[in-house]
C-alpha cells in the first residue's frame, strides 16, 4: 500500500511539473497575431450606439467575420484649394471629393490598404491630387517597432492607361520607419493630462522610377529616388494632436517641385468606429525660406482638410 502510495504521488508531481513547464514555454512565445476565438467574449448585447466599436455591435451577427477588426476604413469629405495656372493668369478651383479608404488586414500587423475619391468638381486637380491610392506593407503604431512595405499616394487617375498604370506603380515608393516616444514622461510644461504624448517618426523611402518638372520619366532600379527625414506627432490632449515632417532629399536634382522641404497638420482624431474626426494635412510643395519656390500663391489654404467617419468590421 505505501509503494503504490508512493508512486501515485510520484505520478501526480511528475504531471503538474510537465504542465507547469508547458505553460511558461508557451507563456514566453510571443505572436501579434490575435487568436483564433472560439466564441465571442461579450455576456451581453451592446444596445448604447456610442458603446459599438465594430459592425458586430450593430448587427448583433457573429457571421462574416465580424468583430474580427480585420477589416476597417473611413469616409471622408475632402476640400482644398487647388491653383490653376492656364498660361495667361492664376486662377483658384477647390476640390470637393469624397473619400473611401479600406484597410484590409490579412496577417498580424501587414494589411492591404486602397483609397478611392470621388471629386465633385473635376477641374480640381493638381500633381500632387489622387484619384485612387494604394499601399501594401506593415503598419504597427506601437513605439519601438519597424514599419516598412510599398505606398503609391501619386497621381493615379481613372482614365490611366495600362502602360501608365505600370508607369506610375514604378513611381510608388518602398519604405522603411522606426517610431518611438520622445519622451518617457512629458515634460509638465507640455503636459495636461496622461493622454499628452509626443511620438518620433525617422522614414527612408525609395521610388525605381520619378517624374521630373519637364514631366520626363527618370530612373530606373539602381538609379531610383532616395531620400528620408523625421516626423513628429504631439498629442495635446486625449485625440487632439499636431504634427510635422522635414525631409532631405540626397540628390537634389531629382527632388520634384511638388516634393516638400516640410509637411505639417493638426485635427481631431478618432480611431473608434462610428466616430467623427476633423483633420488637416498640408503634404506638398512647402518650401523653406532660403529655397525656390516652383507654385506660386502655395499656401495653408492648399492643404487637405477632412471631415472622416471611421468603421471597423
Amino acid at each position: 500500500m505505501l509503494k503504490n502510495t508512493s508512486t501515485l504521488k510520484f505520478f501526480l508531481i511528475l504531471f503538474f511539473s510537465v504542465a507547469s513547464l508547458s505553460q511558461t514555454l508557451v507563456a514566453q512565445i510571443e505572436v501579434e497575431e490575435e487568436p483564433k476565438r472560439l466564441y465571442y467574449e461579450r455576456l451581453r448585447r451592446v444596445d448604447n450606439f456610442w458603446d459599438m466599436k465594430d459592425m458586430r455591435d450593430v448587427t448583433h451577427k457573429d457571421r462574416f467575420l465580424m468583430g474580427k477588426n480585420r477589416i476597417s476604413g473611413n469616409i471622408t469629405y475632402n476640400t482644398q484649394r487647388i491653383v490653376l495656372d492656364n498660361g495667361q493668369e492664376l486662377h483658384n478651383e477647390y476640390r470637393s471629393a469624397l473619400g473611401f479608404f479600406t484597410r484590409i488586414r490579412f496577417f498580424e500587423q501587414f494589411s492591404f490598404n486602397t483609397t478611392f475619391y470621388y471629386d465633385f468638381n473635376p477641374k480640381a486637380a493638381a500633381i500632387w491630387t489622387s484619384n485612387y491610392t494604394y499601399s501594401i506593407g506593415r503598419y504597427n503604431w506601437k513605439p519601438y517597432r519597424f514599419n516598412y512595405g510599398y505606398e503609391n499616394y501619386i497621381n493615379n487617375r481613372y482614365k490611366d492607361n495600362i502602360k501608365e498604370v505600370g508607369d506610375k506603380f514604378l513611381q510608388g515608393y518602398y519604405f522603411l520607419s522606426f517610431s518611438h516616444p520622445l519622451f518617457d514622461t512629458v515634460p509638465k510644461l507640455f503636459r495636461i493630462d496622461e493622454s499628452s504624448s509626443f511620438k518620433v517618426t525617422y522614414f527612408a523611402r525609395y521610388s525605381i522610377k520619378y517624374m521630373d518638372k519637364f514631366n520626363h520619366l527618370n530612373g530606373g532600379l539602381d538609379n531610383g529616388k532616395f531620400y528620408f527625414g523625421a516626423g513628429m506627432r504631439y498629442t495635446i490632449f486625449k485625440k487632439l494632436y499636431v504634427e510635422g515632417a522635414v525631409y532631405y532629399y540626397p540628390e537634389m536634382s531629382k527632388k520634384q517641385p511638388w516634393d516638400p522641404d516640410y509637411s505639417y497638420g493638426l485635427g481631431y482624431f478618432d480611431w473608434r468606429s462610428f466616430r467623427l474626426s476633423f483633420t488637416y494635412g498640408n503634404w506638398a510643395v512647402n518650401r523653406f525660406p532660403w529655397n525656390k519656390m516652383e507654385y506660386k500663391r502655395y499656401g495653408f489654404l492648399d492643404g487637405n482638410f477632412r471631415i472622416t467617419f471611421n468603421w471597423i468590421w
